[in-house]
């Protein structure tokens, strides 16, 4: 009988089951970094960027030459996307906690005049290219709050970025970004 009630026990101690309790972990984004992150994501994804602009005569609405550099802006950013990327694994570039390409002078860059254009070149171009493509997010979005929606878009190019690549914190000091940093 004694072992009876030890077999019936271990029995039901078999068939229960411990289940963990689901986390779901949820980002800590703030309305205003959805709403520029998806008017971001908006213009960058679409090759035809008209319908992403308001109308009704608020100010909003794109002209042609608009909607060209804006279109020849997220093109300019998908060709130079490698070259810029190797460059940040080079260590020559780093992004700096405006949202924009900064150069990091190594000794090739400071020695070899060629390859110096080519980096100033390429820096200047993305930066340019950025500028474009924020402006019309700020446009679409709420302008009075543009110190922290360009913080919105420095962190997304942090976190686009690949780690090791330099990335400057907002107390102006720089790091190459972690392993741990998405």
């Amino acid at each position: 009988m004694k072992y009876l009630y030890i077999v019936v026990i271990v029995f039901i101690l078999c068939n229960c089951s411990i289940k963990s309790p689901e986390f779901t972990i949820t980002g800590q984004k703030t309305a205003l970094e959805q709403q520029v992150l998806g008017s971001y994501q908006h213009l960058t994804d679409n090759a035809i960027v008209t319908t992403s602009s308001r109308t009704g005569g608020d100010g909003n609405e794109l002209d042609t030459s608009q909607k060209q550099a804006i279109l020849q802006a997220v093109q300019n950013q998908k060709f130079n996307r490698d070259e810029i990327d190797e460059l940040k694994r080079d260590k020559v570039i780093g992004e700096n906690n405006r949202g924009y390409l900064q150069v990091r002078p190594t000794p090739k860059y400071e020695q070899d005049e060629r390859y110096k254009k080519l980096v100033d070149d390429l820096v200047e171009e993305e930066n340019g290219d950025r500028r474009v493509i924020y402006q019309r997010v700020l446009v679409m979005n709420d302008v009075s709050q543009e110190q922290e929606i360009n913080s919105i878009f420095a962190n997304m190019q942090i976190d686009q970025s690949a780690p090791g690549t330099w990335i400057q914190q907002r107390d102006g000091e720089w790091m190459e970004k972690s392993e741990n940093r998405k």
